[in-house]
């Protein structure tokens, strides 16, 4: 696919007299969703803190083009909307990356210039090999459950309760839920294919002199802690779990994670205020 297809772009500048001496942050979205997902949490969020906030929608998600095409879209495919987007910016940004978008910036980072990475409930290196087989043998209710979720039919076809253990904690309520499956979609089929075949050379290699941030999700059904220490070692980093579900950005209680990132940015790239 043609890297010049249209993307969707949400961007929120520093909040007026709190801009910071610092790099931009650019949020990839994982899986079934778009940039929305940061748009009424981290985004703001961040913004207010002094930060330059830009968050992508890879092709054939939300807003960007090409959803006619979206299980033709391919994992080079959505490296290089990272890095089409990622150039563009005024400096090279810490890349905060969940789900599959995580693992997208492990892959960004290895060729592109970065500031910084942030990895919350991330992919692993490897791919998802580790998560399909934890998922079928702890709760193959949730997998058939996830199956469900990719060949989505809309709000009324989603089971809730299944939906709010799958990604979320249990103070979600339904209402949030219901916005949530709303604006969800199918993922491309190509991607998670290429996900799921073993990669196990990529734990090496990793660019050290990166700072790196790796957050699991200790109500995590899809990536299993497993997953979260091995890719905090391919980092040489510790791993850090917050008390929440896999889908972080919109879960209750996102706020105790943009905490943990806000204080981890403030400490490497705080800047001038």
């Amino acid at each position: 696919m043609s890297k010049h297809h249209q993307l969707e772009i949400l961007h929120r500048a520093p909040a007026p007299g709190a801009a910071r001496n610092a790099p931009p942050l650019l949020f990839v979205h994982g899986a079934y969703v778009g940039a929305w997902c940061w748009e009424d949490t981290f985004l703001p969020y961040f913004a207010g803190l002094g930060y330059d906030c830009h968050a992508l929608s890879l092709v054939g998600h939300a807003g960007s083009a090409g959803r006619e095409r979206l299980d033709l879209c391919s994992i080079g495919d959505y490296l290089r909307d990272l890095a089409d987007v990622a150039e563009k910016l005024a400096a090279p940004p810490v890349v905060i990356g969940h789900s599959l978008g995580g693992y997208l910036v492990q892959r960004h980072a290895r060729k592109q210039p970065v500031a910084g990475v942030a990895l919350l409930a991330s992919v692993p290196p490897y791919g998802l090999g580790g998560s399909l087989a934890y998922m079928g043998l702890s709760a193959p209710h949730l997998l058939g459950a996830l199956n469900r979720f990719q060949w989505h039919l809309g709000p009324d076809g989603l089971d809730y309760a299944l939906l709010r253990e799958l990604l979320f904690s249990p103070a979600m309520t339904r209402e949030r839920l219901g916005a949530f499956a709303a604006r969800a979609q199918p993922e491309s089929t190509l991607a998670l294919t290429e996900l799921l075949m073993p990669q196990p050379w990529l734990l090496m290699g990793m660019p050290h002199d990166v700072p790196c941030l790796v957050l699991g999700a200790e109500r995590d059904r899809i990536i299993p802690r497993a997953d979260v220490l091995a890719t905090a070692r391919a980092w040489r980093v510790d791993a850090e779990f917050v008390d929440i579900g896999h889908a972080l950005m919109v879960d209750s209680g996102w706020e105790q994670v943009a905490q943990r990132l806000a204080n981890w940015l403030a400490v490497g790239f705080g800047g001038a205020r």
